[in-house]
């Protein structure tokens, strides 16, 4: 008989146990090897859920808070036929069904036209007529309607002009549009289009381009550039700067007749400093400046009071300035018809009064005084209405009494004769100041200059393209070329390791896999004894013998890890249907597609007959060095005696360690510190099982005098320490894991109202699709809005950026920024870490500060930056603000978890300065009386029902964001309390080995008259005291480790459940206890035993 064929006949022979081993390799392979696939699969998901969103889009060309030309994309094609671009132009919006009963926020509204279909490969997107549109099908299903039906869509109203520059007018808000649903867009349709990195579907709706630049009061505009190219990111943005034209700057040439020179002008009003820099630099060129001023009035300071009261003044005019040394800084000059209306002469003091407009359109009353040098005729060089910049409201209204111009207009003030100048002259400047002199009163984030003249004989148009083109790049303007198809992969695959993720929640069944594997090969070993002796009186070495068992071994491990790796595709399978359902909350898509890879399969197999064959053959070792215990005694028992040492040291650290690091918590600390509670709990767990190993030592050596029950089963527990620690340590560590897993989870509705909270003592945390443009805490806008509540509102700016909450599995590179005034957040929240050049100085009141490196300082959610972001405070996040430079974001503080999860947050003094066309507030912190919050709520959700406001309980909302952590604990307390079952089952392996070794002991006993009820009795009691003393152990352990989570007032800790789950782990195990007690007391097999002894 050659070597293999013995050892096929002898795994056959003992099939049945051999198949006991592999059952527990196969258990261990499945988790290990379905660990793995789940990981490829979550990230092949993500990867296909970028692909879903993208299309074939693998650049964008995307630009904020301003619009570029559409033909900007037929002209890049041109430049390079390798490239495919479609303009889109993407707003967000409101959407409504049923009469208003069911709607949904912060919808995606896309302005497509033919091109679109290069992207997504469908022409429907060619066929949308007027009032057709397109909508994804989760829109639907959130809103239940289908093709055919109508939909009500609020699309936030796009504007050329920035919506908070100075004199625009905000009653306008939103554009409605009633239109017909043509189709329902599939995934494989791009109904899951998106640009930013997220799993999560958005809500999508597509309509013509032409519609909804004619619902804007645009002509031909667009935001971003969807591009499919094999071409690299650079050269594209070569591309894109040879398309650009001064019309992409919002800049417009004009030929001014009534004075003979050539006018560039900004639809922006006020000029970008590069543009207007650029454009200065230009010969012969005269910037020029023009604002409205509420009034101009004659002084007259060296009269009496009563005079002064009878000054002349003439309400709401427009002044502009002169280049050059024609006015000295603090001179004016009137037009001939503000001179005869204010009576005045040169030499008397004219005095502007102007509104400096701040953040949410605060309004500071300014005022400026001049010396009047001279009268000027009402000629056409003087009396200029096109020195008037364009303002929607202003310039196109036909009488005075129309103006809509953003800011209050005291309609009574105006009187005959100003409705007469206005028709005659439009918005003609009655008054010119020096240039340097407008710049310091007028100059504001969104520019300086409002146009720039040239002579018709200096002005070049070539020489000016030539200007434009070398001087002013698309990032000048805000407008960046994104490797979005790149990015999108790149996010995927360092995203949510979903692999390491469920081994470690797996964790515990692992290693009862493992350790039930060696147990079973143990006994396998152990039934086998007198063929190991046979094979040893036949002449066989120690080392021909375990290379027999270890073969076996082999050949049990591979039929072991073939069933896991069938098992591991089921068990995938399995997880992700949960994961679909109730543990929806930790991936939040629909989209989750189990991929196999074969490198997979043969590392998880690798890695299982590695584990396998290593737990065999140490099991196989022990056995063999015990046969041969009796010649190696002495030896043993010096070497007990230097462990014997060394272990009781260890004991005492542990237990020392313990005790003194939870007195230090209890009565020297302030705060309790969850890390030093962990690890007082996990030092007492490791005293405690090292005690017990000490108490079962002691035990070993005595002699009873007298033999009573209880005495009998103390002194058998000592019989095999290695076994009895085996079962009390399985049972400790699973308890230990199954308590402190449950006792995590967390109540964020408790002590919600406490300003250190994640809540901030908050009550609501609201978000709105359109911008609200003022301050909900100015009186005078409350009246005027119909607000009667009680309440105060903390604005926040925002600009765009992927979602860096738990909520995302993408690993994001640009969260969304917030801009807040430092002031508001005081005293709210409360920090984990800190830089330490902050000392004792609160972070909030640090983000208005500027580092000397030209960084700004920003605060972040802690689980933010170390899980979102992969970062640790001090780092820098790099974004591009709208002039196109680089904005060096210094993280100096981490907040404990709050309201705050997936932002960036600084300073609105830094946020404005970087990003001054952002206009509005998108997010708001509303405080007020506890008792009044259901009023409070219902009456902001009704009044700003049309801006998209969304509002929630702060509370809630970081029970949104703490339920991927509850439910990540879930899932540990269930694959925890399986592995706790599976542990039982080597704790029935452990008992079958010790009868077995027993069953001539029992046979014994029971010939001498023991009853059979006895020696059950026996049987169990031994080893439910080793399941309890390890269930006690681990739950002792577990109540100090977890002993803040007991007792913070943020607790969701359910005792019931965890009490449940050990009920049914002890339920378990005695019934293995009793049924395999039972069983092998059977008189038949006893007897049996007896007549071969």
């Amino acid at each position: 008989m050659t070597k293999f064929s013995y050892i096929i006949k002898s795994f056959f022979h003992y099939l049945k146990a051999n198949l006991l081993v592999a059952l527990g390799v196969a258990i261990s392979t499945t988790v290990l090897t379905g660990s793995l696939i789940i990981g490829d699969s979550v990230r092949y998901s993500l990867e296909q859920a970028a692909f879903y969103r993208l299309g074939e889009t693998t650049h964008l060309v995307t630009v904020r808070e301003r619009y570029f030309r559409q033909e900007m994309a037929s002209e890049m094609e041109k430049l390079n036929p390798e490239i495919k671009a479609t303009p889109v132009l993407l707003l967000e919006g409101v959407a409504v069904s049923g009469g208003g009963e069911r709607r949904a926020n912060r919808v995606q509204v896309a302005g497509v036209d033919k091109n679109f279909s290069k992207i997504a490969n469908d022409t429907l997107f060619s066929h949308l007529k007027n009032n057709e549109i397109a909508i994804s099908r989760n829109l639907a299903e959130r809103l239940q309607v289908g093709q055919g039906d109508n939909l009500l869509v609020r699309v936030k109203k796009a504007s050329l002009i920035p919506l908070n520059a100075p004199f625009v007018s905000d009653d306008e808000s939103s554009i409605s549009l009633r239109a017909t649903i043509k189709k329902i867009l599939t995934r494989e349709e791009l109904g899951r289009f998106s640009l930013k990195n997220s799993q999560s579907a958005p809500y999508n709706i597509f309509l013509s381009m032409e519609r909804l630049n004619e619902m804007m009061d645009f002509s031909g505009k667009a935001n971003n550039i969807l591009v499919s190219s094999s071409l690299e990111t650079n050269e594209i943005q070569k591309i894109v700067d040879q398309s650009l034209m001064p019309a992409d700057a919002g800049l417009a040439v004009k030929r001014i007749e009534a004075t003979g020179e050539m006018e560039i002008s900004t639809h922006r009003v006020f000029m970008e400093p590069k543009v207007a820099q650029t454009l200065k630099q230009l010969p012969g060129a005269n910037p020029v400046i023009t604002y409205f001023v509420n009034e101009i009035e004659k002084t007259q300071e060296n009269k009496s009071t009563a005079n002064l009261l009878q000054s002349h003044s003439i309400p709401y005019s427009f002044v502009s300035s002169l280049s050059g040394k024609q006015l000295a800084d603090n001179e004016i000059i009137l037009n001939q018809w503000a001179a005869d209306d204010l009576k005045t002469t040169p030499g008397d003091t004219i005095r502007l009064k102007y509104f400096e407009i701040g953040p949410l359109r605060k309004l500071i009353n300014k005022k400026a005084k001049f010396v009047l040098k001279a009268i000027v005729p009402m000629s056409s060089q003087w009396a200029d209405p096109t020195r008037m910049p364009y303002l929607p409201g202003l310039s196109n209204a036909g009488h005075c009494r129309e103006w809509e111009a953003g800011v209050p207009i005291n309609m009574d003030a105006i009187r005959e004769k100003d409705e007469a100048y206005w028709n005659q002259w439009k918005g003609a400047p009655k008054a010119y100041i020096s240039l340097t002199e407008a710049s310091k009163l007028w100059k504001n984030r969104f520019g300086i200059y409002t146009a720039v003249r040239f002579p018709v004989e200096q002005y070049d148009a070539s020489k000016f393209r030539e200007a434009f083109s070398q001087e002013i790049h698309p990032a000048d303007l805000g407008i960046l070329v994104e490797p979005v198809r790149e990015q999108g992969i790149q996010a995927a695959r360092n995203g949510t390791d979903f692999s390491g993720l469920f081994l470690g929640l797996s964790f515990f069944i692992l290693v009862a896999a493992i350790v039930l594997t060696a147990l079973l090969f143990r006994l396998n070993l152990e039934t086998r004894s007198a063929e190991v002796g046979i094979l040893d009186s036949l002449g066989f070495k120690t080392k021909q013998v375990r290379s027999f068992f270890l073969l076996e071994g082999l050949v049990i491990s591979l039929a072991g890890t073939l069933i896991g790796l069938a098992l591991s595709v089921f068990y995938t399978s399995a997880v992700f249907r949960i994961l679909n359902t109730l543990w929806f909350e930790i991936v939040r898509t629909n989209i989750l597609l189990i991929r196999i890879y074969p490198a997979t399969l043969v590392a998880g197999m690798g890695i299982s007959l590695v584990v396998s064959l290593g737990a065999i053959f140490i099991s196989l070792r022990r056995y063999q060095k015990q046969q041969t215990a009796p010649l190696q005694k002495r030896t043993k028992r010096l070497l007990k005696k230097q462990g014997y040492f060394l272990l009781n040291g260890l004991m005492y650290f542990s237990l020392g360690g313990s005790l003194i690091i939870f007195l230090f918590q209890i009565m020297v600390s302030n705060e309790l510190n969850t890390g030093l509670f962990f690890l007082s709990g996990g030092l007492l767990l490791l005293g405690l099982l090292l005690a017990f190993r000490k108490v079962l030592a002691r035990i070993g050596p005595q002699k009873p005098r007298q033999l009573k029950w209880h005495k009998l089963v103390w002194l058998n527990l000592p019989r095999n320490t290695g076994r009895s620690l085996t079962v009390v340590i399985l049972f400790a560590l699973g308890t230990f894991i199954v308590v402190s897993t449950g006792s995590n989870k967390l109540d964020l509705f408790a002590n919600a109202e406490d300003k250190s909270s994640g809540t901030g003592g908050f009550l609501y945390f609201a978000e709105t699709t359109m911008p609200v443009l003022y301050n909900l805490n100015d009186e005078g806008k409350r009246a005027e809005e119909g607000i009667s509540e009680n309440f105060t509102a903390v604005q926040f700016r925002k600009v765009e950026g992927d979602d860096a909450s738990c909520l995302n599995l993408n690993r994001i590179k640009q969260p969304a920024i917030l801009g807040v005034d430092p002031e508001t957040l005081s005293g709210r929240f409360s920090f984990a870490t800190r830089i330490a050049e902050l000392g004792d100085r609160e972070p909030w009141r640090a983000l208005d500060t500027k580092f000397d490196d030209g960084s700004v300082p920003a605060i972040a959610d802690q689980t933010v930056i170390q899980w979102g972001l992969g970062k640790n405070v001090g780092d820098e996040l790099l974004y591009q603000n709208e002039q196109g430079d680089t904005l060096r974001l210094k993280l100096i503080a981490g907040t404990t978890p709050s309201v705050f999860q997936g932002y960036i947050i600084i300073s609105n003094e830094h946020f404005l300065q970087h990003f001054p066309g952002n206009s509005g507030s998108h997010i708001f912190l509303i405080d007020g009386e506890a008792e009044k919050s259901p009023q409070i709520g219902d009456e902001l959700q009704t009044l700003f029902r049309d801006y998209g406001w969304e509002m929630e309980p702060t509370a809630r909302r970081l029970v949104e964001f703490y339920s991927v952590t509850n439910t990540y604990l879930s899932i540990f307390l269930a694959l925890g309390a399986l592995g706790m079952i599976l542990g039982t089952v080597g704790l029935a392996v452990i008992l079958a080995r010790t009868i077995l070794e027993r069953r001539r002991e029992l046979a014994i006993m029971q010939a001498i008259g023991f009853k059979t009820r006895q020696l059950f009795i026996l049987l169990f009691s031994e080893y439910l005291v080793l399941l309890l003393s390890g269930v006690l152990i681990g739950c002792v352990a577990a109540v100090i480790a977890t002993l803040p989570a007991f007792l913070s007032t943020h607790s969701d800790a359910s005792p019931e459940t965890v009490a449940l789950v050990i009920a049914l782990i002890l339920g378990n195990g005695i019934l293995w206890i009793a049924g395999l007690s039972w069983f092998s007391l059977r008189k038949k097999t006893l007897v049996n035993e007896l007549q071969e002894e």
